[in-house]
Order: C-alpha cells, then structure tokens, then sequence
C-alpha cells in the first residue's frame, strides 16, 4: 500500500516565504502521494513542525495530509490555499 519510507517528510512547502509543515519520526514513516492528499502510516511517535506556530504531537497510526482549499462565491471556483 504505502511506496515510500522515509524519517523526515515535507508535507508542505509555503510559496512565498519557503515555511515548511515537516513531520519527523523515530522509525520510519510510510507514505504514498497523490495530486491532493499523502497517506501516511507512522510506526513511532511522529513531530509536526512548522515556523509559525507550535508543534504538533501525532501518535503511531494513520493519518492522510490534504492541501487545503477555498471557495470564491464571487466566481463560484476553488483554488488552493498557499502559505
């Protein structure tokens, strides 16, 4: 199911700025991308680590990461948040 394995993962990379959501585990973290979401399988206790704001605490077990989304009623389209 899962392709990749890897102990540091960039989850996502802001545009302007270049801050990144990284996750880092002590055993490896089972991953596959896809154009919208990555699946991940953490074997260990995994950091969510951003330059804004604090981390986050992820215990072993699966989780799925999307790029979040807006809607413009003014257009009635969705595009991507960028950070």
């Amino acid at each position: 199911m899962y392709t990749n394995k890897s102990k540091r993962l960039v989850l996502g990379e802001g545009e302007t700025i270049g801050h990144k959501h990284v996750l880092e585990c002590s055993k490896a973290i089972s991953y596959e991308k896809s154009d919208d979401n990555i699946r991940l399988f953490l074997s260990g206790i995994g950091i969510l680590t951003h330059d804004e704001h604090d981390r986050i605490v992820l215990k072993s077990g699966k989780y799925r990461s999307y790029n979040q989304v807006e809607f413009n009623p003014m257009d009635e389209t969705v595009n991507r948040v960028f950070d």
